[in-house]
């Protein structure tokens, strides 16, 4: 399963002629970094490159140089554990809230900064309390009558 691809941003519109492609996916490794620090990297990455991996945590290497060397700018069910994947699939989903949390927060930085110009502390602050609140997903009326 395929949750984002940053190609789906940066060659969509309404990305900005002036931002490289790369803005197309800070905010997907805006969030990749915050699961791996909750612990939730696939055995693949840890196997593969558990030393990035540790970087990325720490804050050694930008999680966004991660996101494109090792996941070839597509965030899927192969980046996380069966936690993050269970968590990824509702918050990052078609009804998903996190595109909805990420542009309210850094609505003036979406597609025009890189992932350095994000304060990754007010970003996981807000992603933490998603995943406390429960709540992961928008409420569609429609979906109430299929029950």
């Amino acid at each position: 399963m395929k949750y984002d691809d940053a190609n789906w941003h940066s060659g969509g519109e309404g990305f900005p002629d002036t931002s490289p492609d790369e803005f197309g996916g800070t905010h997907i490794a805006l969030f990749l970094k915050w699961c791996f620090i909750q612990g939730w990297a696939s055995d693949f990455h840890l196997l593969e490159e558990p030393e990035d991996v540790q970087s990325v945590i720490s804050g050694e290497l930008l999680a966004s140089d991660f996101f494109y060397k090792y996941c070839d700018g597509k965030l899927t069910k192969e980046d996380f554990n069966a936690t993050g994947n269970a968590f990824a699939e509702k918050y990052y989903g078609g009804n998903g809230l996190f595109f909805n949390d990420y542009a309210d927060h850094f609505y003036e930085k979406v597609y025009k900064a890189s992932e350095s110009e994000h304060d990754f502390s007010k970003f996981s602050t807000v992603l933490t309390k998603r995943y406390q609140s429960n709540k992961f997903e928008e409420t569609v009326w429609w979906k109430f009558w299929l029950r």
